[in-house]
């Protein structure tokens, strides 16, 4: 992935309203095309602002990867999970 397409992504608009977001509620987020099932783990909000990336815990074994944490991009997230 080129520099562009990372800064591109960053600077990309969300699908969800970001004041939105809980910590600790469910989401689905767009990885590479599928949709998984992902928690989120810290709050979206940072001073008077809000962050473009925050940590996840996704569920990649929806789709045949591995579980991780790490970091996902706000733009990312598609919705709130109904499970």
């Amino acid at each position: 992935m080129s520099f562009m397409e990372i800064f591109g992504k960053a600077m990309a608009e969300p699908k969800v309203d970001v004041s939105s977001l809980v910590k600790g509620k469910w989401y689905v987020i767009d990885l590479m095309g599928y949709d998984v099932r992902a928690k989120l783990l810290d709050s979206p909000k940072q001073g008077r602002g809000y962050k473009k990336v925050v940590m996840m815990d996704v569920r990649g074994s929806d789709i045949g990867m591995f579980d991780e944490m790490g970091s996902v991009y706000v733009s990312d997230i598609v919705g709130e999970y109904n499970g």
